[in-house]
């Protein structure tokens, strides 16, 4: 870019999200480091969320570009995969991913900016932690710690990171757009990237510090993960086969565009379809070869539990 500094892009998903949006929209204001454009996609145009993010952008517009487009209506996957194919790489340097409902810390951008840049030109994506928080009591818990090696082998059985946390640099956008022509929906978009970037011999970092505050209500989807109730949902997912059918997705989509991936990674992928459903001895077997594994004792364990039932 042309500017000496940085130039971040927010990519921000709209859903019926009247209530908190301005809190959202304010805290891009008070960053260290302020994004040059926001880019919002509203996926219920008719409910008036589009309408208070264009009033809150008539008074920021001399200063930054605010832009609406209309959503696919496809649900929040879709809708932050439809963000990210419509951003023009050549025209920002970084892309950051948004929810409607969270507050960000004023450190936020100028903070993946600084961990991002010292990647040099490789695809890298950055995740945080964030202060799950409820408003209506003032509590805030710091979400799941999920340490290094941030791999390939962990990203197709475990996400790392919550995509309201992740930004992402030019060289991983392009290889973003290169993965998204005429390929199936994955389960979950955040998830996804990590394991595109992660399987193309990209970085991925997680920054331990907390970012953002990430509002609980009725609405989340998927919700929190540092709870003794949220572990055991999660372990319900997979014991009802839902964890499957999430990993048949991102199979799927990861194999339409498998020459991203590395030798290696591809090599893993292939093997993870073909032998996910086989016989037990080989569906434990490949656990033990292949390195794959979530973070935590708890989470590895239900793995292997799922492995065993043949609900990975």
């Amino acid at each position: 870019m042309a500017s000496s500094q940085p130039h971040v892009t927010v990519l921000l998903a709209l859903y019926d999200g009247c209530e908190h949006l301005e809190e959202q929209l304010r805290s891009y204001l008070d960053q260290s480091l302020r994004p040059a454009r926001v880019l919002a996609s509203d996926d219920r145009p008719h409910d008036g969320t589009g309408a208070v993010f264009q009033n809150f952008g008539t008074q920021v517009t001399a200063t930054l570009c605010w832009d609406l487009i209309e959503g696919p209506q496809q649900g929040l996957t879709r809708n932050f995969l439809h963000l990210l194919a419509t951003v023009n790489p050549a025209e920002t340097d970084y892309v950051a991913l948004s929810d409607q409902d969270d507050i960000w810390l004023p450190e936020k951008l100028q903070s993946a900016v600084h961990h991002i840049a010292a990647q040099g030109d490789r695809p890298v994506l950055l995740g945080t932690r964030s202060w799950e928080w409820s408003p209506s009591t003032g509590q805030k818990v710091l979400s799941r710690h999920i340490p290094p090696p941030l791999n390939f082998a962990h990203a197709l059985v475990q996400n790392y990171a919550g995509g309201n946390t992740m930004v992402l640099n030019r060289s991983a956008l392009k290889l973003v757009q290169a993965a998204l022509p005429g390929m199936p929906q994955p389960a979950l978009h955040d998830w996804w990237l990590y394991q595109l970037i992660s399987g193309a011999g990209g970085v991925v970092l997680l920054d331990p510090e907390p970012r953002l505050l990430y509002r609980q209500h009725s609405d989340n989807q998927v919700g929190a993960n540092a709870t003794l109730h949220s572990k055991l949902r999660r372990f319900g997912y997979m014991l009802t086969g839902t964890y499957r059918k999430w990993m048949d997705q991102n199979i799927s989509a990861l194999q339409s565009h498998a020459n991203l991936l590395t030798p290696d990674n591809k090599a893993l992928l292939d093997r993870l379809a073909q032998e996910r459903s086989a016989s037990l001895c080989t569906r434990l077997n490949m656990l033990a070869d292949t390195g794959l594994h979530r973070k935590g004792r708890s989470n590895q364990a239900a793995l292997w539990i799922a492995a065993a039932l043949r609900r990975m």
